[in-house]
């Protein structure tokens, strides 16, 4: 591979330059944090990038200058998955903006574009790159048609609330001798889902368990996101945005200028233990002091529905719909394995960043 001072792809005739680097410049966290993210169902921006973008396995940053100024950027990470019981190179599309000067040029598509040859020259085989689009974002969905895909997946927001959360002495954070244990269970549970990642994916210091006589009947990892809100769906959602600046306790419970909540992930449920995986969702918001949790899981997925079907996911369970679409691509699948891994529900890693 090249240098990182040494563009790996050149137009003159536009003044254009593409580099690879593993880590974000100052230029690249400041355009990530203004770039406004989401679509007709949510609009925000990301706050305290940096911190996000540490939790990145193997960082790729592909930034596009234009007469030597950054003009467009996108992040990927590099990690494994296991597909159909093998393990597949791979590659997440995490972030692609472009510096509001430079928007309508078609700059982040052909960015795109050079990525995906850049990674067919270099991915090892078998291998996938895969890349979550707000499905009611044209924006997003032109850049995926750019980059290509072969297969997709639907995953449905999942909002869990409390508006007075309560905390639970019996959620306990995992223990390190347990991670292969609750791993094990995990691929169990999951059994017949793809791009999982167990192993690297559960961190002892953000997954915490709830046991029933000893055993642990309910699991969840959670990450905290921190967004400023700028639009959301619907009539409720825009006037929660639009009156709760002048409504002092709503303020309070729900800042969406300065938005904390929980992303849930890995989530270990044992049969007839949904009302404990709630207790243990709940006990978390509590002690991150948030009142939202999100879960993002393929609307195919068991476990996705039998949360769903047991419900008391909270009172703001409607106050954001839609889903997210996953796209995604191969470089050295047979069009039979394309076929069957299509057909798995997807697995969303906790070690993918939003």
């Amino acid at each position: 591979m090249m240098a990182a001072d040494t563009p790996i792809w050149v137009d003159a005739a536009q003044g254009l330059e593409i580099y690879l680097r593993h880590e974000p410049t100052p230029e690249v966290t400041s355009l990530l944090e203004r770039t406004v993210w989401g679509s007709r169902n949510l609009r925000y921006r990301i706050r305290e990038v940096a911190g996000k973008l540490a939790r990145l396995n193997d960082p790729y940053v592909f930034t596009m200058e234009k007469c030597g100024k950054l003009a467009a950027v996108c992040i990927l990470n590099r990690k494994s998955v296991q597909l159909l019981g093998a393990p597949y190179d791979t590659i997440h599309f995490v972030m692609i903006a472009t510096e509001e000067a430079c928007k309508g040029q078609n700059l982040a598509g052909l960015l795109s574009v050079q990525i995906r040859c850049y990674l067919e020259q270099y991915l090892n085989a078998p291998a996938v790159a895969y890349a979550y689009i707000e499905s009611t974002t044209d924006y997003s969905l032109r850049i995926s048609d750019r980059v290509g895909h072969t297969f997709e997946a639907f995953m449905p927001l999942t909002v869990f609330s409390r508006l007075w959360p309560k905390d639970d002495d019996r959620v306990e954070a995992m223990a390190d001798g347990e991670v292969e244990d609750v791993a094990a269970r995990l691929y169990k549970l999951y059994d017949g889902h793809g791009f999982v990642d167990f192993e690297t994916s559960l961190n002892s210091e953000e997954y915490f368990v709830l046991r029933r006589q000893g055993r642990i009947v309910a699991g969840a990892q959670a990450e905290v996101l921190h967004w400023s809100v700028v639009d959301m769906p619907g009539w409720i959602g825009g006037s929660l945005v639009k009156l709760l600046p002048y409504l002092p306790v709503l303020r309070h419970m729900l800042p969406v200028q300065d938005f904390r909540f929980l992303r849930f992930g890995n989530l270990l449920v044992e049969p007839c233990h949904e009302a404990q995986l709630m207790q243990l969702l709940e006990a978390l918001l509590a002690r991150h002091g948030v009142r939202v949790g999100l879960i993002m899981m393929d609307q195919r997925s068991p476990v996705l529905r039998r949360i769903r079907a047991f419900g008391r996911l909270g009172p703001l369970r409607w106050a954001v719909k839609g889903a997210t679409k996953v796209v995604a691509d191969f470089k050295g699948v047979s069009e039979e394995d394309i076929v069957r891994i299509a057909a798995q529900p997807m697995m969303v890693s906790p070690r993918d960043v939003f």
